[in-house]
């Protein structure tokens, strides 16, 4: 299994590689030894927990295929990492999620612990150890914010998920970045998702409400319009419920009738059978009888010579012994008694003729058992046709008074008014149930309503930094001027983008290029006020040049070299290919902040890609040369 050993360093660390060598799974792998978590990206975000434990899940499995199957106990890696002064060195196995085959952590206070696994306990400890130090290092209430910002503010990658155009990601991550306290902010991620499920169940509940009134408008309004005159009509129906119900009640019966016809034949059926057999056997147990013993060859040999056919011996006594025992009637050989086979056939010609009586009385029993099957299943037939024209009759008048059926049931008019009575009563009880919910729905909202406002407070206080470094890094790629907004809304606070004066609430409103590159701008600024005055923020951005055009791709590498070039780095995956973004980023950082892998020196390129190697060596040489001549302002 290939050692593949990455220092990052300082600036920005490019991992150049051709298609399908695998540089998305490279930052996947670089957030799983992290967080042992790998986004999924058919997920989407509802609540820290959920997104947490769906993608657990989804982690276990997703380097199956990746990873050898030899190679599966034994694939791991290995990051080094520091958050406020501690350094950690964490090992994982790539299916383990939870757990850690070893630890390092050395503290800026001199504090150190190193730790191996032995088993999968201590392997879990370990990962549990890892979590809680490097959240309190991290400032988080928990390992699942520490998880979110890293999966959905500081990773960029073929999700393309926008924080701008995704409130409820946007929301959590306005907690976390501008300081409300996380154990609020984890509590208002569930307050607003408990709040969504109860106001989800009220609109339930009131359609519920809703179309039970509606229902008994209609029948009411039916009813009404029934006239005085049509109590002809009314008793005329009444006559043919009646006969439906007659008809259906016969058809019940004829059914019940054709049962036992058939259980009464089955039976004699195995009766007969079972006679049958008993015949068989005795007959053939009479008729096949064995052989007399003065008939036997053996036996006539030592009456008439004197002679055992069996031992070959001789003697006058041997024939007078065999001729004593057969006066006896026993067999000269087992001294059996030898049994008297007249008498036997006598008694069996009794028994068979007695079994011949009975199967004879069975089969007319059968016989007539089946001719009652066959009426009784014609007389269902018919009963069956029967209720079938008493149905057509009841529909068709149903059809053409429909008014005056709704007027009356099988046992008179007014019936109507149970259906409506039950109608009322379920209204009733959805409007009572829509109402708890919102009262519930309402203690939640009324709980996050102080979270909120501290959130907006904490974002005024911090919009004369944040928003100028967004503005600075966005224009530097669009080249307009950008304004950022938090609105309330009735679901919190939300992020309102402005463009030349003019807000751009839809996706629509910008290109794909342009959606994406403003929202990596926002992450930037975002994640520099994240990580303090004192800080450096790191953020992983998969392949961004796919979705530029000639004309914003110089643009974005200033982007991406102003963001660095304010001691910041970025862990980036390129295609190889003459892509200016590169080509400018390495310009603006030179050698001394930037770094290029080439990606094809790990693995093994594909016929296609072999065969064009000297084009990507070319492309490598472009981006040298800007390397080489960069950095210099």
């Amino acid at each position: 299994m290939p050692l593949v050993d990455v220092e990052f360093g300082n600036g920005v660390f490019c991992l150049s590689g051709a298609n399908g060598l695998g540089k998305s799974t490279f930052l996947a792998i670089l957030n799983y030894a992290l967080t042992g978590i790998v986004a999924d990206p058919d997920q989407k975000f509802a609540s820290l927990k959920e997104y947490f434990r769906h993608s657990l899940s989804f982690s276990r499995d997703y380097f199956t295929g990746r990873v050898s199957e030899l190679d599966r106990d034994t694939a791991e890696v290995t990051i080094e990492v520091s958050v406020n002064g501690a350094h950690y060195v964490v090992t994982r196995g790539m299916f383990s999620p939870t757990s850690l085959r070893a630890l390092t952590i050395a503290g800026a206070d001199g504090s150190e612990f190193d730790g191996t696994a032995e088993d999968e306990e201590d392997a879990r400890t370990l990962h549990d150890r890892f979590a809680e130090s490097i959240v309190e290092r991290s400032g988080l209430a928990t390992f699942e914010q520490l998880v979110f910002l890293q999966h959905f503010l500081l990773t960029f990658d073929e999700r393309r998920h926008l924080l701008f155009w995704d409130p409820e990601v946007a929301r959590q991550a306005l907690y976390l970045v501008f300081g409300v306290d996380g154990t609020l902010a984890s509590q208002a991620d569930e307050w607003l998702r408990r709040s969504d499920r109860l106001e989800s169940q009220a609109r339930n509940a009131q359609y519920q409400a809703t179309t039970a009134a509606q229902k008994i408008k209609e029948l009411r309004g039916r009813v009404a319009s029934a006239a005085p005159e049509d109590d002809g009509l009314i008793e005329l129906y009444q006559e043919i419920v009646a006969v439906c119900d007659t008809s259906a009640n016969q058809v019940q019966a004829k059914l019940r009738a054709s049962d036992d016809a058939r259980q009464a034949y089955t039976s004699a059926a195995a009766r007969l059978h079972a006679m049958n057999a008993d015949y068989d056997r005795l007959f053939s147990s009479q008729f096949v009888p064995g052989v007399d013993p003065h008939d036997h060859p053996i036996i006539q040999s030592l009456l008439d010579d004197g002679k055992c056919s069996i031992c070959g011996n001789k003697g006058s006594s041997l024939a007078d012994h065999a001729r004593t025992c057969l006066d006896e009637r026993k067999c000269p050989l087992c001294l059996s008694p030898i049994e008297d086979h007249s008498r036997r056939s006598n008694e069996a010609f009794e028994q068979l003729e007695e079994l011949d009586t009975k199967i004879t009385e069975v089969r007319e029993g059968l016989r007539s058992a089946e001719e009652t099957l066959q009426r009784t299943l014609s007389e269902v037939d018919e009963a069956k046709a029967e209720n079938d024209r008493a149905l057509a009759s009841r529909a068709e008048f149903e059809r053409l008074h429909g008014d005056i059926t709704l007027a009356t049931d099988d046992h008179g008019p007014s019936a109507v008014t149970a259906l409506i009575g039950q109608l009322e009563a379920e209204r009733a009880a959805a409007v009572q149930r829509r109402n708890e919910f919102r009262r519930k729905r309402d203690e939640f909202r009324a709980m996050l309503e102080p979270v909120q406002r501290d959130l907006a407070t904490r974002y005024l206080d911090a919009e004369r930094t944040f928003l100028p470094r967004f503005q600075h890094l966005a224009h530097e790629f669009l080249g307009l001027d950008l304004q950022v907004r938090m609105e309330q809304r009735a679901r919190g606070p939300e992020l309102a983008l402005t463009i030349n004066g003019t807000a751009r609430r839809m996706t629509t409103q910008l290109s794909e290029s342009q959606r994406y590159f403003v929202d990596i701008a926002l992450r930037m600024a975002l994640a520099e006020h994240l990580s303090g005055d004192d800080g450096s923020a790191c953020l992983l951005i998969d392949t961004p040049e796919g979705s530029l055009d000639i004309a914003y791709e110089s643009r974005a590498g200033r982007m991406f070299g102003k963001f660095v070039r304010g001691d910041n780095r970025l862990i980036m995956t390129a295609n190889i290919n003459s892509s200016r973004l590169v080509q400018e980023l390495a310009r603006v950082c030179g050698p001394t902040l930037m770094r290029v892998e080439r990606m094809t020196a790990w693995t093994t390129l594909s016929e296609v890609q072999a065969e064009s190697e000297t084009l990507f060596d070319e492309a490598f040489d472009e981006i040298e040369r800007a390397l080489a001549s960069g950095g210099q302002s």
